[in-house]
């Protein structure tokens, strides 16, 4: 049989070109860099394998099947036990192989790192391949090497899941869930990604305001139609969307509330282009990771006249700085601030000083509710009162006692729906938003 040779020089040109390929055709697929960076990883490599790496192949072995069978059976795992855990999430099958490629990819960027150091090491240990390896030697490299692969890898590994999630549908909609008018809505975020939700016209059909309503990740937006009765019973339309990466909406990236700030601004756009008259006033409302994402576009876009924030998580650094609490310093810093970079570089923003501190003091003179429950044990309520205190005025925080994340609307349903639309109904009027309120929580 004859084995034909292609020239290295060849082999190289042709590297370069299909990874070039790979690069450029991933880039215009995806809406974030995070994106085609892991949908480009495994095209890379195989095409790498293709040209320089046939012996790699040829050790491919039943255990590498396993490996990846192991993997189809964690993903296939997790959203099954996350379908019958969150109601009314429904399992998306398409999913499965989108999180068993992301899987794929970030064992690829680990493997080419790990190749690198591995290379370099035994160049500066002068460990030859098929010589003689001294005991000497080949100790204090491999342990060099998986010191090395720790640091460089664990950040990357902590960046692509923090960032990233599988999806999950809608089991039903507002007229099958909650027996409530709604037209599908569609629309992008002002950086191009398509949004999807549902607009849930005002009891009274003549109402001139509408609410932005943001629900936090990882729950489909059906579990978020208490809130929209609510307002809906209290004379305002609703707007309910799913963010990137959740539900119907496009992409699989998560940026802590900065990027789907774009989002809520493109519901921005929509409502005032779809519905003119019925979005003369505009206001917000965000739950948990849908607070950051509205306090973040009220404090770019004026048209949003007031916001109303349920259990607001802290911001990206608190965030990561909450996963990485158990390791010694100075590791702890280390991995916060590599993690934080590599997430802001894939997500093409700056998460090192983004959060709801920040972007609360953006907002005024347009008032602020803050709501959170003392029993939150998610976020706890220090967060809110450091949260608060950035603030510009007005501002205003209760605090809902024996609420956990995300429950004070269960826990004080009267007063919320009443705090709530009392503040809305001021700023209509032309009225201060909270001067009716008493000294709460």
């Amino acid at each position: 049989m004859l084995k034909l040779k292609i020239p290295f020089r060849l082999r190289l040109a042709a590297l370069a070109a299909g990874e070039l390929a790979v690069v450029l055709t991933s880039a215009a697929l995806c809406s974030s860099p995070a994106d085609a960076i892991y949908l480009a990883a495994v095209p890379a490599f195989a095409i790498y394998l293709l040209l320089f790496g046939r012996r790699i192949v040829h050790q491919l072995s039943w255990r590498h099947g396993a490996y990846f069978l192991l993997l189809t059976g964690l993903a296939a795992g997790y959203l099954i036990a996350t379908a019958r855990v969150v109601p009314l999430a429904k399992i998306r099958w398409s999913e499965l192989g989108i999180a068993v490629y992301f899987l794929a990819a970030i064992h690829v960027i680990v493997w080419a790192l790990d190749r690198g150091i591995h290379r370099g090491l035994s160049r500066l240990f002068r460990i030859r391949p098929g010589a003689d390896r001294p005991l000497a030697r080949v100790l204090p490299c491999t342990a060099l090497r998986i010191l090395l692969l720790a640091v460089l890898a664990g950040p990357v590994v902590a960046a692509a899941f923090t960032t990233h999630w599988v999806k999950f549908a809608d089991l039903g909609d507002p007229a099958s869930l909650a027996e409530l008018p709604f037209e599908p809505a569609g629309f992008d975020a002002i950086d191009g990604v398509p949004i999807r939700g549902w607009y849930i016209p005002a009891r009274d059909r003549f109402s001139d305001a509408a609410v932005i309503l943001v629900p936090g990740r990882s729950m489909p937006k059906g579990c978020f139609l208490p809130y929209a009765r609510m307002l809906r019973e209290s004379g305002y339309n609703v707007l309910l969307i799913d963010l990137r990466g959740e539900g119907a909406s496009g992409g699989h990236a998560r940026g802590f509330g900065s990027i789907e700030a774009r989002d809520v601004l493109g519901a921005v756009h929509y409502l005032k282009q779809a519905y003119p008259q019925a979005s003369r006033h505009l206001f917000a409302f965000g739950v948990s990771h849908g607070g950051a994402a509205v306090l973040a576009a009220a404090g770019a876009d004026p048209q949003i006249e007031g916001v109303v924030v349920d259990s607001l998580l802290p911001s990206p650094r608190r965030q990561v700085s909450e996963m990485t609490s158990w390791m010694p310093w100075p590791a702890d810093r280390y991995f916060q601030q590599a993690t934080l970079l590599l997430a802001s570089a894939q997500l093409g923003c700056d998460l090192l000083d983004a959060g709801p501190a920040r972007d609360i003091a953006a907002i005024a003179p347009r008032p602020v509710l803050l709501i959170h429950g003392l029993a939150d044990r998610t976020a706890p309520v220090r967060h809110a009162e450091e949260i608060y205190s950035a603030g510009g005025r007005p501002v205003m925080l209760w605090k809902v006692p024996n609420a956990g994340h995300a429950e004070s609307l269960l826990a004080d349903q009267r007063n919320y729906a009443e705090i709530v639309t009392q503040m809305f109904d001021s700023i209509r009027l032309g009225l201060p938003a909270f001067d009716w309120a008493h000294p709460r929580g």
